[in-house]
């Protein structure tokens, strides 16, 4: 099959005049690897089409984020990679791939199937891939796909109220630091010409979540060896998410306050749209900072310059 392929695309390519054949990209052969990559490709460009159709825009970010992660965890397996699934394990991946691809299509807003699927996708392409003994080199890219139920997870049992209160309280701390005359209420951040009142989607509850997950894949990819540091990555990546959200109320409550309330293109774009994303830019940001300057003390010091020329007699 591969051979006439091959033949097939040589044919394709002699009829094509030389001047268009020197622009086309070379198409990598039908090998094996070639093959499973390609599937695992359309897996995952699939499974990131169904999140931008049916969740938020925060969400789909992540989980393009995940997906990134699971690819750079399996980086330095490329190149040796050879599929050699066991005869069951391959009828296996690929019914659990149709039934994938089956569930998808029935998703059309909030479903917490959808983020199961991701990790279920990665599990089929691994036994497409391996014998079931050697999956454990599938290891971190699975723990990064797990990360997609485990947002969920946390969506669903992190308490709302407590991060409200604590968000309204922090943005109002910002806005006082800046000089004006701001009235916290409870959820209400309130200024002399407006306010918000902090509910639950807008409680950068997702937001802490993401970096929270942003510090798994980070220490999945490029691993601390310090146990002290990990914990401290852990326990400041949803402060940052926290903090960064602060700032983006407090924006929110300066336009309110200046007559530029939900309707106005400002307050939408930083609520609701693109502009919302900033921030989470700004704490992976920040994150990725304080992760680096961790990794850099583990490095071992660079070696000294030769000194220039020998000593003088």
């Amino acid at each position: 099959m591969s051979n006439y392929l091959q033949r097939l695309s040589s044919t394709i390519l002699l009829r094509i005049p030389p001047a268009w054949r020197a622009a086309i990209p070379a198409v990598p052969p039908p090998t094996p690897r070639n093959l499973w990559l390609a599937l695992a490709a359309a897996v995952a460009i699939q499974n990131i089409a169904v999140f931008q159709s049916s969740q938020t825009e925060h969400i789909t970010v992540f989980a393009l984020l995940v997906w990134g992660g699971a690819v750079i965890c399996m980086e330095d397996q490329f190149e040796d990679l050879t599929p050699r699934p066991a005869a069951w394990g391959l009828i296996l991946g690929s019914l659990l791939l149709i039934w994938v691809l089956a569930r998808s299509a029935l998703i059309l807003h909030w479903d917490g199937l959808l983020f199961a699927l991701a990790p279920i996708g990665g599990f089929a392409l691994g036994l497409m891939a391996e014998k079931p003994a050697d999956l454990g080199r599938f290891r971190d890219p699975l723990l990064c796909l797990m990360l997609l139920p485990g947002f969920a997870l946390l969506m669903r049992t992190l308490p709302e109220a407590p991060i409200s209160l604590l968000t309204a309280q922090l943005s109002g701390l910002w806005l006082s630091i800046l000089g004006l005359d701001v009235v916290v209420n409870a959820r209400s951040v309130l200024l002399a010409g407006g306010g918000v009142k902090v509910l639950g989607p807008c409680n950068g509850l997702d937001m802490m979540a993401q970096i929270l997950c942003v510090a798994v894949i980070f220490l999945l990819a490029f691993p601390i060896r310090s146990w002290a540091s990990r914990i401290l990555l852990l326990l400041i990546a949803p402060l940052i998410g926290l903090i960064c959200n602060t700032f983006r109320i407090a924006l929110l409550a300066i336009f309110a306050g200046n007559g530029h309330s939900k309707g106005s293109w400002w307050f939408d774009f930083f609520h609701e749209s693109t502009g919302s994303l900033v921030f989470s830019g700004v704490a992976v940001m920040v994150f990725g900072m304080v992760y680096m300057r961790l990794l850099e003390r583990e490095l071992p010091p660079l070696p000294a310059s030769p000194q220039q020329g020998g000593e003088g007699s």
